[in-house]
């Protein structure tokens, strides 16, 4: 879709668009039909009405279904650490000691998580990348 007519479809839409209040809860931590998360392919997206989060697979039922046709679609990325970084949290045990200072640690991060955003417009599933 050509920029100009995609900005004209975001504008016609931008009347349904809410911001979030005090006692509006944002659901963005998981589809609400699946257990998929933003870490799922296709990453989650959410309504930017409703604020209801949905997957690649259910996106399509709720613009049927109300009529929404803006959605953050929020991606989170796993990338694995440089070199660098992982030697810098891979230093050597020197107690007998689990998950304690100078011991064994279990929680070290192997990858680091690159979150992307992106504005779609419903039902082409044009992208705006934010």
């Amino acid at each position: 879709m050509e920029m100009e007519v995609l900005l004209d479809v975001i504008r016609a839409h931008m009347g349904s668009v809410r911001t979030p209040g005090h006692h509006d809860k944002v659901y963005k931590e998981e589809c609400m039909y699946s257990f998929d998360t933003p870490e799922s392919p296709g990453g989650l997206y959410i309504s930017l009405s409703t604020f209801q989060a949905f997957s690649d697979e259910f996106v399509e039922l709720d613009h049927r279904r109300t009529g929404n046709c803006l959605y953050l679609n929020e991606q989170n990325i796993k990338l694995p650490l440089s070199p660098e970084e992982a030697e810098a949290n891979s230093t050597a045990p020197t107690k007998m000691n689990i998950g304690g200072e100078g011991g064994f640690q279990l929680d070290k991060k192997t990858y680091k998580v690159e979150t992307r955003h992106a504005l779609v417009v419903m039902p082409d599933r044009a992208r705006v990348e934010l």
